[in-house]
């Protein structure tokens, strides 16, 4: 019984060093390796607000409320996924949310500055774009693997990688010497590395010998850094904290399929 095993082991140790056809004859490996691209929406969310908010340039002090969300945007996926067996396998995945920002700002009370009021006005509405990718990996199970159609779900956790701050904020006003910027919140970072975790259903469709479709709703669970409270005085690092939102995505995409099976690979 030993030297059965030991038989087999060494036939597996040899067969790796097989080229690939030779390798799928002799093994009648199942094992499939997908590459997928994607592309599709996710949705935004709210991300904090502060009221009321000093803001003093100087002389008198008016007061902000503020608010900034995380807005919807386009996404794009790629994602290499390895099946050792029918059913479980293993994704590793970069995905662009860019994250970017949207804010507002209300004039709670004034003192008659037309600068300050200025710096309010563009606040209101600013978009800010943002390249925020997520690199995950995760387990992925499917079933009715070799039918047609079939569903899968999965789970990943990994980094998430942003350039924008969600943290400052500055509006501007015209001067004689023209634009002036006004800052409302600094931050020391500008990018950030947060944890982020991801968790997709979906399923793939057969359209032709080597390709399927692919549609996935995915939760896209990131850290974020959000404002917690007003700051003593403008200009300066506000009270601030990590927290992991939700933004959903759905996706679509096409898979190039490199399958081996009984000597057979398309």
């Amino acid at each position: 019984m030993n030297l059965r095993r030991l038989s087999c082991v060494a036939l597996l140790l040899g067969a790796g060093a097989l080229p690939g056809p030779l390798l799928a004859q002799g093994t009648g490996d199942q094992a499939r390796l997908i590459f997928s691209l994607s592309g599709g929406m996710i949705g935004g969310k709210r991300l904090w607000n502060v009221a009321p908010q000093p803001i003093q340039p100087s002389g008198p002090t008016d007061t902000f409320a503020l608010a900034r969300k995380i807005r919807s945007n386009l996404v794009v996926g790629f994602s290499g996924t390895y099946y050792p067996g029918s059913h479980l396998g293993l994704m590793l995945e970069g995905f662009l949310v860019g994250l970017g920002f949207e804010d507002s700002c209300n004039h709670l009370s004034s003192t008659g500055s037309s600068a300050v009021a200025a710096a309010c006005t563009s606040i209101q509405g600013a978009e800010k774009a943002a390249t925020s990718v997520i690199l995950s990996a995760g387990p992925v199970f499917r079933i009715n693997s070799r039918s047609p159609v079939s569903p899968y779900a999965r789970l990943g956790a990994g980094l998430i990688f942003s350039n924008q701050s969600s943290i400052s904020m500055s509006g501007s006003f015209e001067s004689g010497t023209g634009p002036v910027s006004l800052p409302v919140y600094t931050d020391d970072h500008e990018s950030r590395v947060e944890p982020a975790a991801v968790l997709g259903m979906g399923f793939t469709a057969a359209v032709a010998q080597g390709y399927q479709l692919r549609w996935e709703l995915r939760d896209n669970v990131a850290g974020v850094q959000r404002v917690t409270g007003p700051a003593p005085e403008s200009g300066v690092i506000p009270p601030h904290e990590r927290v992991f939102k939700h933004l959903f995505s759905m996706t679509i995409g096409v898979d190039v399929v490199l399958e081996r099976r009984r000597g057979r690979r398309y």
